[in-house]
């Protein structure tokens, strides 16, 4: 039996966490795989998210089991969690131990301030591109998943979903991650709403970052440039 774990604090985004969540459980639940899941949290096991939602972990750093696969979310918190000793130490250590270590959006910061990412290929959510590139080490790929070794890394809050098929088929074959993209319904229609223009019109993601500025990975542009209207 195989455990994974995700690690939840405050304000972390919830989408990161769920999306991730829900592929694996139907996994578990439905085709039967040999996994035990686990929501982790630094201390206290009820989690306020970012937009109101509370989860309650089952286990807390000090009490939680070995763990195959780790997956640290981002979110607005993840600035707070990035100074958590205990965070960070927690995520080192598992670094030393689980088959991947896996990050959603912006979870990327928590894992290279545990330092796992020297030299390793890596991506992040597209408005917080600016941030990772002043990070040292590190090589930028614009690319939706990034598999850099046994650490892997994706895009902003939706890419979790990819990223959790991604994993499925490394562990139990490009089969059965398909049953579970039936399963899931995971099909979305290749529709763009935005255009690139759009992001000039939204709001500046931190103090230090203006969104207008920042430049679409290749891979949001190309979607929109091929999508249907």
């Amino acid at each position: 039996m195989k455990n994974l774990g995700i690690l939840i604090y405050e304000d972390v985004q919830p989408m990161d966490v769920f999306g991730p969540w829900e592929v694996f459980s139907i996994w578990k639940s439905t085709l039967n795989c040999s996994i035990d899941m686990h929501l982790i949290a630094p201390d206290n096991k009820i989690v306020q998210c970012d937009g109101g939602v509370k989860l309650e972990a089952h286990y807390t750093l000090s009490d939680a089991p070995n763990l195959d696969y780790l997956i640290v979310p981002g979110g607005r918190g993840r600035q707070k969690a990035s100074k958590n000793e205990a965070i960070l130490q927690y995520i080192h250590q598992q670094g030393q131990s689980c088959e991947y270590i896996l990050s959603v959006c912006t979870g990327m910061f928590l894992l290279y301030y545990a330092g796992l990412l020297d030299n390793k290929k890596v991506t992040t959510y597209w408005r917080a591109m600016p941030e990772l590139r002043e990070l040292d080490n590190i090589n930028v790929v614009e690319e939706r998943v990034v598999k850099s070794g046994k650490i892997w890394t994706a895009g902003g809050i939706s890419s979790g979903i990819d990223l959790a098929l991604a994993l499925i088929a490394e562990i139990s074959g490009r089969d059965t991650a398909g049953q579970v993209q039936l399963l899931f319904e995971y099909f979305p229609e290749q529709i763009a709403y935005c255009n690139t223009s759009l992001k000039e019109t939204l709001p500046d993601y931190s103090n230090t970052t203006r969104t207008m500025n920042t430049k679409l990975p290749e891979y949001i542009v190309n979607f929109i440039n091929s999508s249907t209207s």
